[in-house]
């Protein structure tokens, strides 16, 4: 995602400076401007370079996007903040809660980086779409409205629409929470044959699931049946290219997480969420049948049909204990 955001704001006139984990991605982006780890085939915009430090990358920028996984965020951000200007505003990527915990990225930054403004990017965001100049609408979300106006305007484009938003609990909790339910579209895929009778209820109650836990918890409905919520459930539950729908169809496939991982080299977001979005719900005083089904899933329960519809059936009956 960060290469393809890097393209976006580069193709709007801005100087931008990469640095990656991993060196042989640096060393791709200067000797063959290309990224063939993350975005394979896209020639990189000739404003975009790439640098050998965190602290480097930083050092001068307005505005320092983190885009990496959630678990590797506080490693990240700590190498950035020694250079890291006062007035730089920092946008979280990730869209995963801080690892151990319940809190959302952004709130990680606000420890992390007092006195910086903060802002998260929410809505649907498939990497290589943005990267292939494919229209996008998100949603820059922050407390501190000029800071997510500023970021919105620095990506804006002709082909790039950002809207900005104060309700960063809903946004945060969207994106996390649309992980989660991409894992049971992705099941649903490998489970059943194609059905938009089906799919359209299930992404019904998924979205109705979704929309209660985080009102429950202090977001706007408004805000989880707009783009970072509903928006962001559509596009990363059915595109081919989203890692959580392909966690689903492995598990549905009959694979373990722990082949999944071996596997893939990783975990997607969703199967790090799902524990911690089934407390939230029972915090919140809600059932949520379907990120429950997922849950069991994944800790090795078989799925099948027939169980995710005795599930949707439970959930149609309303969330309230």
């Amino acid at each position: 995602m960060g290469t393809a955001l890097a393209q976006t704001l580069a193709g709007n006139g801005h100087q931008v400076a990469m640095w990656d984990f991993f060196p042989d991605v640096v060393e791709d982006i200067r000797k063959r401007r290309k990224n063939r780890r993350f975005l394979p085939g896209l020639r990189l915009h000739p404003g975009i370079c790439a640098v050998e430090s965190a602290q480097e990358c930083v050092s001068g920028a307005s505005l320092v996007i983190i885009s990496v996984p959630s678990s590797f965020v506080r490693a990240t951000l700590v190498q950035a903040l020694p250079t890291l200007g006062t007035r730089a505003v920092l946008l979280n990527v990730a869209k995963g809660f801080s690892p151990g915990t319940r809190h959302s990225m952004l709130s990680l930054f606000e420890r992390l980086a007092p006195g910086h403004a903060c802002a998260h990017l929410a809505g649907p965001c498939i990497a290589n779409e943005i990267a292939g100049g494919l229209p996008t609408a998100i949603v820059i979300a922050s407390t501190d409205l000029l800071a997510a106006k500023r970021v919105a305007t620095w990506f804006s484009g002709q082909l790039f629409y950002p809207s900005t938003t104060t309700d960063v609990m809903g946004a945060t909790l969207g994106g996390i929470l649309k992980n989660v339910y991409a894992v049971l579209l992705g099941c649903l895929s490998g489970l059943s044959r194609p059905s938009r009778n089906l799919e359209a209820s299930i992404l019904s109650a998924c979205i109705h699931e979704m929309a209660s836990i985080a009102i429950a918890h202090g977001g706007k409905a408004q805000t989880l049946y707009g783009l970072a919520g509903l928006g962001d459930l559509i596009a990363t539950g059915f595109s081919p290219d989203s890692h959580n729908r392909q966690l689903g169809q492995r598990l549905a496939s009959g694979m373990s997480v722990v082949e999944i991982e071996k596997n893939l080299g990783w975990l997607p977001e969703g199967a790090r969420a799902t524990t911690a979005v089934c407390a939230l719900a029972k915090d919140g005083g809600l059932r949520a049948p379907l990120a429950e089904w997922v849950r069991r899933v994944l800790a090795g329960a078989p799925p099948s049909l027939d169980g995710l519809l005795r599930v949707l059936r439970v959930s149609t009956q309303g969330s309230r204990r």
